[in-house]
Protein backbone atom coordinates (compact mmCIF):
# COMPACT_ATOMS: atom_id res chain seq x y z
CA UNK A 1 0.00 0.00 0.00
CA UNK A 2 1.16 3.38 -0.79
CA UNK A 3 0.22 5.23 2.60
CA UNK A 4 0.17 3.17 5.89
CA UNK A 5 -2.88 1.48 7.07
CA UNK A 6 -3.39 3.88 9.84
CA UNK A 7 -4.04 6.70 6.80
CA UNK A 8 -6.97 4.56 5.62
CA UNK A 9 -10.46 5.99 5.57
CA UNK A 10 -13.01 4.09 6.80
CA UNK A 11 -15.77 5.47 5.30
CA UNK A 12 -15.65 6.50 1.61
CA UNK A 13 -18.51 8.21 -1.06
CA UNK A 14 -17.57 8.81 -4.78
CA UNK A 15 -18.19 12.03 -6.80
CA UNK A 16 -17.88 11.77 -10.68
CA UNK A 17 -19.11 15.41 -12.37
CA UNK A 18 -20.90 15.28 -15.54
CA UNK A 19 -23.45 16.52 -17.32
CA UNK A 20 -26.66 14.06 -16.89
CA UNK A 21 -26.70 10.89 -14.79
CA UNK A 22 -26.17 7.49 -17.29
CA UNK A 23 -26.44 4.51 -16.15
CA UNK A 24 -22.98 3.43 -17.65
CA UNK A 25 -21.47 5.79 -15.26
CA UNK A 26 -23.36 4.44 -12.51
CA UNK A 27 -22.61 1.01 -12.91
CA UNK A 28 -19.05 2.26 -12.86
CA UNK A 29 -19.05 4.11 -9.70
CA UNK A 30 -20.82 0.71 -8.13
CA UNK A 31 -18.22 -1.42 -9.58
CA UNK A 32 -15.39 0.90 -8.05
CA UNK A 33 -17.31 1.03 -4.66
CA UNK A 34 -17.16 -2.69 -4.41
CA UNK A 35 -13.66 -2.84 -5.53
CA UNK A 36 -12.01 -2.46 -1.82
CA UNK A 37 -14.23 -5.11 -0.28
CA UNK A 38 -13.70 -7.64 -3.30
CA UNK A 39 -9.79 -6.83 -3.20
CA UNK A 40 -9.05 -6.54 0.52
CA UNK A 41 -7.72 -3.20 -0.45
CA UNK A 42 -8.52 0.43 -0.30
CA UNK A 43 -8.78 3.41 -2.43
CA UNK A 44 -7.60 7.02 -1.91
CA UNK A 45 -6.46 10.51 -3.62
CA UNK A 46 -4.00 9.81 -5.71
CA UNK A 47 -4.65 6.18 -6.56
CA UNK A 48 -5.65 5.23 -9.81
CA UNK A 49 -7.46 2.21 -11.41
CA UNK A 50 -6.97 0.92 -14.70
CA UNK A 51 -10.24 -0.42 -16.90
CA UNK A 52 -9.09 -4.06 -16.92
CA UNK A 53 -5.88 -5.46 -18.45
CA UNK A 54 -5.29 -4.12 -21.09
CA UNK A 55 -7.42 -1.08 -19.87
CA UNK A 56 -10.55 -1.06 -21.55
CA UNK A 57 -11.73 2.76 -22.81
CA UNK A 58 -14.28 4.30 -20.42
CA UNK A 59 -18.00 5.70 -21.44
CA UNK A 60 -17.90 6.74 -25.11
CA UNK A 61 -14.39 7.86 -25.22
CA UNK A 62 -11.59 6.59 -26.99
CA UNK A 63 -8.68 7.26 -24.89
CA UNK A 64 -9.74 7.89 -21.43
CA UNK A 65 -9.04 4.20 -19.76
CA UNK A 66 -8.21 4.66 -16.21
CA UNK A 67 -9.78 6.31 -12.95
CA UNK A 68 -7.69 8.60 -11.11
CA UNK A 69 -9.42 9.78 -7.56
CA UNK A 70 -8.81 13.29 -6.32
CA UNK A 71 -10.04 14.95 -3.73
CA UNK A 72 -13.29 16.86 -4.62
CA UNK A 73 -12.49 20.36 -6.77
CA UNK A 74 -15.89 22.09 -6.34
CA UNK A 75 -15.88 24.19 -2.89
CA UNK A 76 -18.84 22.69 -1.58
CA UNK A 77 -17.94 19.36 -2.20
CA UNK A 78 -14.45 20.02 -0.08
CA UNK A 79 -16.72 20.70 3.04
CA UNK A 80 -18.71 17.41 2.96
CA UNK A 81 -16.60 15.60 5.23
CA UNK A 82 -17.08 18.35 7.93
CA UNK A 83 -20.78 17.76 7.98
CA UNK A 84 -21.19 14.11 7.34
CA UNK A 85 -20.29 11.75 9.75
CA UNK A 86 -21.38 8.10 10.25
CA UNK A 87 -20.73 6.62 13.89
CA UNK A 88 -18.65 9.59 14.63
CA UNK A 89 -16.26 9.09 11.82
CA UNK A 90 -16.32 11.73 8.74
CA UNK A 91 -16.84 10.94 5.46
CA UNK A 92 -13.90 10.93 2.66
CA UNK A 93 -14.96 11.65 -0.55
CA UNK A 94 -13.02 11.07 -3.71
CA UNK A 95 -13.51 12.03 -7.29
CA UNK A 96 -13.29 9.83 -10.28
CA UNK A 97 -11.28 11.66 -13.13
CA UNK A 98 -10.83 9.66 -16.47
CA UNK A 99 -7.61 9.80 -17.76
CA UNK A 100 -5.28 8.21 -20.87
CA UNK A 101 -2.90 5.37 -20.11
CA UNK A 102 -0.17 8.06 -21.05
CA UNK A 103 -1.62 10.11 -18.25
CA UNK A 104 -1.36 7.64 -15.87
CA UNK A 105 1.99 6.32 -16.46
CA UNK A 106 3.23 9.87 -16.65
CA UNK A 107 1.27 10.59 -12.83
CA UNK A 108 3.20 7.35 -11.58
CA UNK A 109 6.93 8.13 -13.27
CA UNK A 110 6.80 12.22 -12.10
CA UNK A 111 4.11 11.57 -8.87
CA UNK A 112 0.73 12.97 -7.74
CA UNK A 113 1.46 16.77 -7.72
CA UNK A 114 3.19 16.82 -11.38
CA UNK A 115 -0.05 15.71 -12.28
CA UNK A 116 -2.49 18.11 -10.38
CA UNK A 117 0.45 20.21 -11.92
CA UNK A 118 -0.62 19.43 -15.56
CA UNK A 119 -4.38 19.44 -14.74
CA UNK A 120 -3.99 23.31 -14.11
CA UNK A 121 -1.61 24.42 -16.89
CA UNK A 122 -4.76 22.40 -19.24
CA UNK A 123 -7.34 23.94 -17.54
CA UNK A 124 -8.91 20.32 -17.30
CA UNK A 125 -12.71 20.87 -16.67
CA UNK A 126 -14.34 19.23 -13.48
CA UNK A 127 -17.38 18.05 -15.30
CA UNK A 128 -16.28 14.76 -17.37
CA UNK A 129 -15.95 15.27 -21.34
CA UNK A 130 -15.49 12.17 -23.37
CA UNK A 131 -13.83 13.57 -25.89
CA UNK A 132 -11.56 15.63 -23.99
CA UNK A 133 -7.79 14.73 -25.30
CA UNK A 134 -4.83 13.20 -23.72
CA UNK A 135 -2.27 15.97 -21.65
CA UNK A 136 0.96 14.01 -22.13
Amino acid sequence: MPRRAVDVPRRVELIFYCTEPREEYISTLRWVAHFPHGNKSWLGHGHTMPNGNPPAPFWGSTILDTLFFLPPIVTKDQTLPELLQLDGQPVHFLWLVPLTTPECNFKLESGFEAMLDLFQRRKHPHVFDPSRPSYV
